[in-house]
């Protein structure tokens, strides 16, 4: 059963309506309204409005209200005053990000570069041009040799150059073989 505020005598709410005991909860002030108070508060918004600003609950609402929007402003105002600071950031960081592009591009331009570099030092470059100078040093002593039976070179100059021009080709000729035979050895310098 709905409890009765105490002004109400248990007689009187006998008598009540249930639309009446839930308006005599919520607004028991209507309670001590006379029939004209009550037809003036339904036929005039003005006096209606008077009546619910003084009407307790509707005060109290009206207070959360206010706290809510007041609380929504200054969240907003907050929110507000750090976009300045995140559009500040924001700008940072874009310039930044054109700053590590550039660097980015710098660099791949640069790695580029050092690839073609280090094309010259391939393993199958190096081996290429170690035999072609392998053949060089073959086809330089076999013109001395020629020069010198032809009587073009002296015996003295013939022996002196010759043999250094041999030992060269002897010594790329190993590095040749030597590579022929252990093929990665080039990969791992």
């Amino acid at each position: 059963m709905t409890q009765l505020p105490s002004q109400i005598t248990p007689i009187y709410a006998n008598n009540l309506t249930e639309k009446q005991l839930v308006i005599n909860q919520e607004l028991p002030i209507l309670l001590n309204k006379s029939k004209e108070e009550l037809e003036d508060l339904l036929n005039s918004d003005v006096i209606f409005d008077t009546f619910m600003e003084n009407v307790e609950q509707v005060r109290n609402m009206k207070n959360l209200q206010d706290e809510m929007r007041m609380g929504n402003e200054n969240l907003a105002r907050k929110i507000l005053s750090q976009e300045e600071e995140l559009i500040k950031l924001r700008n940072s960081v874009d310039g930044q990000e054109k700053g590590l592009k550039e660097i980015y591009s710098n660099f791949e331009e640069k790695l580029k570069v050092q690839q073609e570099v280090l094309k010259r030092f391939s393993p199958s470059i190096l081996i290429t041009k170690l035999k072609s100078e392998t053949q060089q040093s073959d086809d330089l002593s076999e013109q001395m040799a020629k020069s010198f039976l032809d009587g073009e070179l002296e015996v003295d100059d013939f022996l002196k150059h010759f043999r250094e021009v041999r030992k060269v080709y002897h010594l790329r000729n190993a590095k040749v073989e030597r590579v022929s035979k252990q093929p990665g050895i080039l990969g791992s310098i």
